[in-house]
């Protein structure tokens, strides 16, 4: 079987004493694990089908094509109904057993145009290349019943399960695949609304009224929440070695209600996002920031920015202008974004950093792994950290292929010169091979939780800020 091998080699001395000398030294697994990142960076390791980035990828194709040729379509959200129950009551490796059976019986229900991938841990995305209403209707009950009407065979024995599905018309409803996944996420949201074991298809008119509805009111809550001192920090520590003291922090946006109840940020962030309130959070972070370090002069904080602030000129200047106004605050600030996010706006991300380099501040990646970011990219965006994703992190004292993942990414951190970070770091036994791997810093719950109110932050420290002050700057 042919093998993969480099040699290296050359002449050596003169004359008759004139000799070759070569080395020659198998590559074979080096290769083997850059075929096995390269399958990876398409493709869902359990179940085998494509993963998010690569289904978005071909969904965008698909309703290219669609719209040159004149021809209909569908993007169907498939989720697996009560995992977390079967997690609970038979363990995570019959959960991925399911969800394992389900893709296989999902495959089986499509034509050989048809796509599916895994987008999310429990839900997949299905592209119905060429379809009408009809047929949409059709391969939504042939899902349905395929997966219902047979236990799935485990090795706890029979476990019964079901699918909720979401489903929009392309591309005369949803023209992109940012919008079609959104479609198809809300109609899964109606379908579930139904019962166990339904479908929906997206409606405009329903989904606009509740969603006017929703985001008009969550609008209103951060609004006031901002103006009434309610958006905070959450420092989460980072530590190069179990049982040090922490100097370094990530700082994550926390928002109380008016009743005292925590929001979580999964609650308000999208909303904010899409109603362009999300530079107000991005620089109420910075500021914030900047506050604790000018009251902690040995604290470091990585601050999160979204690519909606990055993108915009006008509030991209206005958060480098509150950095550069604290020049010697911000070269203790790492400002972090997501793989994906660059991804999608490479040079609007190669430009931002590049500004704030300028002031001294360090630049990381954030979640590295969930996209698939060129080696091109990599170097004209002068990374600074590298924070490994924690789908690859978590269990990985008993996973070889996140070892053999993780591995692969130190040896390209090191090649760039970027320290790294493992994320989501919650056992002592992964935290003990990760640091035997060369991982530069551990975060997760087994370093500390996320506090509002360290015992490093110094009574009255400001750790909330009036909007007043973000509109007068902007």
């Amino acid at each position: 079987e042919p093998q993969w091998i480099e040699e290296r080699g050359g002449w050596v001395g003169a004359g008759a004493g004139r000799r070759l000398i070569g080395v020659i030294r198998s590559i074979e697994a080096q290769k083997r694990r850059e075929t096995h990142l390269a399958w990876l960076a398409e493709n869902d390791e359990l179940t085998g089908v494509m993963n998010r980035a690569q289904m978005r990828v071909r969904l965008d194709e698909t309703l290219k094509d669609a719209r040159a040729a004149k021809r209909s379509g569908a993007y169907l959200l498939a989720g697996v109904d009560d995992v977390g129950a079967i997690n609970a009551d038979f363990g995570f490796d019959v959960a991925d057993e399911v969800i394992v059976e389900c893709s296989r019986r999902i495959k089986a229900v499509l034509g050989p145009d048809d796509l599916v991938g895994r987008v999310a841990g429990t839900k997949f995305g299905i592209v119905l290349t060429d379809a009408d209403s009809a047929r949409v209707r059709d391969v939504c009950v042939k899902l349905l019943n395929t997966v219902r009407e047979s236990v799935i065979d485990t090795q706890r024995g029979g476990v019964a399960s079901s699918l909720s599905i979401g489903a929009v018309e392309t591309p005369s409803v949803a023209d992109s695949a940012h919008k079609a996944m959104a479609c198809a996420e809300a109609a899964l949201d109606q379908a579930k609304r139904l019962g166990r074991s339904s479908w929906s298809s997206f409606s405009e008119k329903t989904e606009t009224v509740t969603a006017r509805r929703r985001n008009t009111h969550m609008s209103d809550v951060i609004l006031t929440a901002l103006n009434e001192r309610r958006v905070r920090l959450a420092f989460q520590p980072i530590v190069a070695d179990l049982g040090e003291s922490p100097t370094k922090f990530e700082c994550l946006i926390r928002m109380r209600a008016e009743d005292g109840r925590e929001v979580p940020a999964p609650e308000f962030i999208p909303v904010a996002e899409k109603l362009g309130l999300v530079h107000l959070l991005d620089r109420r972070v910075l500021e914030l920031a900047i506050n604790t370090l000018a009251a902690c002069p040995n604290v470091k904080l990585n601050v999160n920015v979204s690519m909606e602030t990055v993108k915009d000129p006008v509030w991209a200047e206005g958060y480098l202008s509150v950095m550069r106004a604290n020049e010697t605050l911000a070269r203790r600030i790492t400002v972090e974004l997501t793989e994906t996010q660059v991804i999608d706006a490479i040079d609007a991300s190669i430009d931002f950093v590049s500004e704030i380099k300028k002031v001294g501040a360090s630049f990381g990646i954030d979640d590295f792994g969930a996209g698939y970011t060129s080696f091109r990219n990599l170097k004209a965006l002068d990374i600074d950290i590298l924070k490994i994703d924690g789908s690859f992190v978590t269990g990985v004292a008993s996973s070889r292929e996140n070892q053999l993942f993780v591995r692969t990414l130190l040896d390209l951190a090191r090649n760039f010169g970027m320290k790294t970070v493992a994320e989501w770091v919650d056992n002592e036994a992964d935290a003990m091979l990760l640091k035997g791997l060369g991982v530069d810093f551990l975060q997760g719950y087994l370093i500390g939780k996320p506090e509002t109110a360290p015992a490093w932050l110094p009574d009255g420290a400001p750790n909330e800020s009036p909007l007043i002050q973000i509109r007068a700057m902007a």
